[in-house]
Formats: C-alpha cells, structure tokens, sequence
C-alpha cells in the first residue's frame, strides 16, 4: 500500500525515550524514508523532523538510512548544512549508471541527474560521504551499459557501494524482459566493480588523514574502540578508558584496511615531540 508517516509528536516522543535510555545516535529510517509527511495534514516533512530532533537534549547525532535522489530536496540539503547533529551521510541508491537501464529499471531519473545531485551536496556540505547501491546484471546489460556505470562510480567517488547481482523475481516486469545476463559475466562485473568501489572508498577517506574529527564510540573488540565519525568513516583506537557512547576529538592517523587508526590529539603532540 502507500507510505504511511507517523505524527511528528509521536515519533520525538520515542526519540526522548530512546535518549533517556542512553543512546546517542537515532538512525531515521522508513521504507520510502524522503516520503515522510506527504500523507500528513499540516506539511511536515523529513527536514521538519531533523529540526525537531535537534531540539532533544543529549542527542549527539542524528543519521538518515536510505533515501530515494528525487526525495533530497534544497530544504533537508539545507537543513544538513547548518545542522550541528545530523551526519554528513546519505545513501542515495542509483542502481545503474546508463540511461538505458535505468529506463528499463522504472527509475525516474538519469544519470546525469544523479551526478548533478551529488555534485551539488558537495559543494554545499564538504565532507559529505556518499554510499549507494548499484545492481549488476540486469536484463540486456551489455559491456557498454555496465561502463557506464563504472564511470558514474569512478565520478561521484562513493564511501561504499552495496553490489547485488540481478536475479529474476516472478510478478515482475523485468522477469519477462529479454537478454538474461550469464551468471559467470554478473560474477566478472560485480568484481570489476567492488574493484573500483574499493578504491574509490580509499581515495575518499585518504582525504581525512591528520585531521581531527569526531568520532562516536559504540563498542570494543580485540583491544580497539570502534565508532564512526559523522560522514561515516569506520575508526578505531586503542584506549583503557571506556569510551562507549562518547563522542570524542580523535586524529585519524593511517588506513588499516577497513579502519582508520586514530589516537587521541595529546597522544599525537606528545609523540611529535619525541
């Protein structure tokens, strides 16, 4: 059926009880996420509920899940400029980078319209990471469709890209549609692509070495502290003291696989001075 949101008052409520209960972080989330308060009386919409949330003491950061290009609106692009707790982080799904593929896919915009959007995030909100999901094999894909979206990838320079293979679903229009992609080349592309996402994913996170940043601590494992910082970046560092639901000033120090290492801005100065 058609996205149903719930009253604004209803969700702060829950949010306020989730706040007492010591959580730091509240992830928005929906099926149609962008859609929130179109079936509303009085207007309310997906930035209206970040501004509200805002307003709840102890909340340190707000995050938003997935949401659709078309829901990005000036208004929320806005609201995530000037805001001090929502987190420089959208997933945006694109699916495919050709225009023939997207048209096939139902999607309602093209690839020209993706790479606008995402240029115009980061111009207006630096730092900004971009995740995304891209579907590999998708009926009649050829090489140069798939190019394509390996260009897209290589031009938005995404955090991390959710790679699926294609598979036929009954019920739907792309089960009946002609030019079935062999399992072998969906295999072949999806790792040609995970290739570039990989980096892709280090070109952008280079981008933060030697700076400090905020980094939310959520839990440790084999001596590190693990958390990310608002444009979600994975970090660890290595600390006796416990660092659960903190939000604490790091410098992100080197890459280690997954990671970035990071140590504290008075262990950096005393360790430059040796």
């Amino acid at each position: 059926g058609k996205s149903r949101s719930r009253p604004l008052e209803e969700i702060v409520r829950e949010a306020e009880k989730l706040v007492k209960n010591n959580y730091k972080e509240i992830v928005l989330c929906g099926i149609c996420l962008g859609a929130y308060g179109k079936d509303l009386k009085g207007g309310s919409d997906l930035a209206d509920v970040v501004t509200a949330f805002e307003k709840i003491k102890g909340l340190l950061r707000i995050r938003l899940s997935s949401i659709e290009a078309l829901d990005v609106t000036d208004k929320l692009i806005n609201r995530m400029r000037k805001s001090k707790k929502l987190c420089r982080h959208l997933h945006i799904p694109i699916q495919s980078g050709d225009d023939v593929i997207l048209s096939k896919m139902n999607r309602k915009f093209s690839s020209g319209d993706y790479l606008k959007l995402i240029g115009k995030l980061k111009r207006i909100i630096p730092g900004i990471a971009i995740t995304t999901d891209i579907m590999v094999g998708f009926p009649s894909e050829r090489e140069s469709n798939f190019k394509n979206t390996l260009a897209l990838i290589k031009k938005i320079v995404p955090l991390r890209v959710h790679i699926f293979n294609y598979s036929k679903r009954g019920g739907t229009n792309a089960c009946n549609f002609k030019g079935e992609v062999g399992t072998l080349i969906k295999k072949e592309r999806a790792r040609r692509l995970q290739t570039i996402s990989e980096a892709c994913s280090l070109q952008f996170r280079k981008r933060f070495l030697g700076q400090t940043m905020k980094v939310l601590f959520e839990k440790k494992e084999h001596g590190y502290w693990l958390g990310h910082t608002d444009n979600y970046i994975n970090c660890r560092i290595q600390s006796g003291r416990d660092l659960k639901n903190m939000l604490s000033p790091v410098k992100l120090k080197k890459i280690n696989s997954g990671y970035i290492d990071c140590d504290f801005p008075c262990q950096t100065k005393k360790r430059s001075v040796k």
